[in-house]
């Protein structure tokens, strides 16, 4: 290999033609995710917003909003019992000091993943159901929340830009379920749109290329995605055309995903033999295609485990043609 992962990486996400198909997320050293924030201490707790997250190793380690007690019921209300974290007061300088210890910066690519996009946040505060029933009731009510979540997601930018200067910023937000969006198109565009907008703009004024993460078949809505500048759309699943939209869109967007995650090949009972024969159909089908990068893991019980570890190592074997 001629490139570093980092040249060859940044060389797909640019547009340009990379050495080898990357597998750029497990080629990254991640930084700058203040998981307090955004979850509460790890394995749960209170988060800055004021969600409660409860975890259980049924839930593969992740935690999850206390559906017993949701922070709001009455999104008109959620001024009152809403709080948005001031990204200004955590001590940047000594964490990215930490983190950055011994990366080499020339050679590897530096990528922060923020969770909990404007949607993703509003159904931790209320629910999905009730966050979904808001969006149709009060609309205005769920734009002013959704701003003030993405007014912290864009301080949250600006500070990590000036400590870690990564190259990605891969913002995570899910709208949608195996079948479809959430949401219709309209209303994903009326209201959440623009924040992904915001989000995608916020991170290119700082240097940093937009990955949008979004689970689920939202290929409906690929132009839209285009549209608010993400670079990237990560974790495209097989639910989705991916052949097809790396024919059509392939020159606008990379795309970024394939692996069967939610099939066999991304059980934690998945043997070597299936995790590559996983791997190779990904290469075969859409690596033959301009804008494609490779993506996936297992869903592992515990917080300790490394879900890519398995995957890469197939990918390694399938890129080197082994």
């Amino acid at each position: 290999m001629n490139l570093s992962p980092k040249e060859n990486y940044l060389r797909a996400l640019n547009h340009q033609e990379p050495e080898y198909i990357p597998f750029g997320v497990a080629e990254s050293v991640l930084v700058a995710s203040n998981l307090e924030l955004e979850y509460g201490h790890p394995g749960g707790g209170i988060d800055g917003f004021g969600v409660r997250w409860v975890s259980s190793a049924e839930g593969a380690g992740q935690s999850l909003p206390d559906s017993r007690a949701f922070l709001l019921d009455d999104v008109t209300e959620w001024k009152k019992k809403v709080t948005i974290p001031n990204p200004d007061k955590i001590d940047w300088q000594s964490m990215a000091e930490t983190q950055l210890a011994g990366v080499n910066r020339d050679t590897t690519p530096t990528l922060v993943i923020s969770p909990n996009g404007p949607f993703e946040r509003l159904a931790a505060c209320m629910g999905f159901e009730n966050a979904l029933i808001a969006m149709v009731e009060e609309p205005d009510a769920v734009n002013e929340l959704l701003s003030a979540i993405t007014d912290f997601k864009i301080k949250f930018i600006k500070n990590i830009a000036k400590y870690f200067k990564p190259d990605i910023f891969y913002y995570a937000d899910d709208i949608a379920t195996e079948r479809n969006l959430f949401m219709s198109p309209a209303t994903y565009r009326e209201l959440i749109k623009p924040q992904h907008k915001r989000i995608a703009e916020a991170s290119k004024e700082c240097g940093m290329i937009p990955i949008q993460h979004t689970c689920g078949r939202a290929e409906d809505i690929i132009e839209d995605i285009i549209d608010t500048g993400a670079d990237a759309w990560s974790s495209v699943q097989p639910r989705n055309d991916i052949a097809g939209l790396l024919k059509k869109y392939g020159n606008k967007i990379v795309i970024e995903g394939g692996y069967d995650a939610n099939g066999a090949p991304g059980f934690e009972t998945a043997s070597n033999e299936k995790i590559e024969a996983e791997v190779r159909r990904c290469f075969s089908e859409y690596g033959k295609y301009k804008g494609y990068t490779f993506w996936g893991f297992l869903m592992k019980t515990g917080t300790n485990l490394n879900i890519f570890e398995d995957v890469f190592n197939a990918y390694l074997k399938v890129r080197d043609g082994k």
